[in-house]
């Protein structure tokens, strides 16, 4: 086989195989890809996925860099989505269901990776987790919503006995879709029917909403308080909190809040955020090596993490039982 030949046979292989591994390809000098985060990710979460990528053989600066969204958007999400496109990222990361909604809502070739969300299949962004089929995949917490059922599992391990839990839902729109927030509902309702526990769910989107929640919470008078991590309501976590330890009320919500909330919740129980982080940078180092997301099966979270604040439990006067004590991943003295 001539010169030629050979060049011409192996063209015609790569044309076959496809590309295996886009930094193979890129010329000498080639822009690094651009990877966009919509919303930014924390300076923990920033670091364990620059950190997973760099295990994969990608070199932040060289190989690829990330595009902040800021802070300048908040909650309008379909201009934060633009502004992100018109950068012309090669991949998004995405946290929260609707972020990835508006995103794949302008583009259907622009692979998204899900960092978190909710109900993807429910909020139509999938197929089915096991083959999206379109250009979204990633990390889903609460598909399933089997979470749910075990934070009212962990509320009644605390404190046996308990009959009524009241739930403060952060869990709306804009940021969650309705189609993902029935499911979770009705999941979270048929784990209180099979544990016997009577539940009050009251929406609280907004700090607006927060002074009806809890004088609804107090007409009900629950013995154990469940909250979602309401992004929105950042500003007034401690509020939620002391709220619940004036009235002695054991606390779960579902996810690690930042240390400097006072009183910290008695527990909390989330997916692990940096297992999420490094979930992320394996699809985005599949997605660039030439995988196609839609063929990328959407996963549960493998790892989740409990905390429990003994500091809490003296607040409230209760006595956490040591088998729980045992599991906890981190105990707060």
């Amino acid at each position: 086989m001539n010169r030629r030949d050979l060049l011409l046979a192996l063209l015609a292989i790569g044309a076959v195989t496809g590309p295996c591994d886009v930094r193979a390809q890129a010329p000498r000098g080639a822009r690094p890809l651009r990877i966009g985060l919509l919303p930014d990710l924390s300076t923990e979460e920033h670091a364990w996925f620059v950190g997973a990528l760099r295990e994969l053989g990608w070199a932040e600066g060289r190989d690829f860099v990330t595009i902040p969204t800021g802070s300048r958007f908040g909650r309008q999400f379909e201009l934060a989505a633009k502004h992100m496109l018109s950068e012309r990222p090669d991949l998004v990361v995405t946290k929260g269901t609707a972020r990835a909604l508006s995103v794949h809502r302008l583009t259907s070739t622009v692979p998204i990776v899900m960092f978190s969300s909710g109900g993807p299949v429910e909020a139509g962004l999938a197929q089915s987790l096991a083959r999206p089929g379109k250009n979204v995949t990633g990390n889903s917490i609460y598909a399933g919503a089997a979470v749910f059922g075990k934070l009212l599992e962990l509320l009644r391990e605390a404190k046996p006995g308990i009959k009524r839990i009241g739930v403060f839902w952060g869990y709306l729109p804009p940021a969650s879709p309705r189609e993902e927030i029935e499911p979770a509902w009705a999941a979270l309702r048929q784990a209180a029917r099979t544990l016997g526990l009577a539940i009050h769910i009251a929406e609280v989107a907004s700090r607006d909403q927060l002074s009806a929640a809890m004088a609804a919470s107090d007409a009900e008078r629950p013995d154990a308080l469940l909250v979602t991590s309401i992004p929105g309501l950042f500003p007034v976590w401690s509020r939620i909190m002391e709220f619940a330890v004036k009235r002695r009320l054991p606390t779960i919500v579902d996810s690690r809040w930042p240390s400097e909330v006072h009183p910290y919740p008695l527990m909390a129980y989330g997916a692990s955020r940096e297992h999420l982080a490094r979930q992320t940078a394996f699809y985005v180092d599949r997605i660039l090596k030439g995988a196609k997301p839609g063929d990328l099966p959407i996963q549960l979270p493998a790892k989740f993490e409990l905390l429990v604040s003994q500091k809490t439990a003296k607040a409230i006067g209760l006595v956490v039982p040591q088998s729980l004590l045992l599991r906890a991943d981190e105990v707060i003295e």
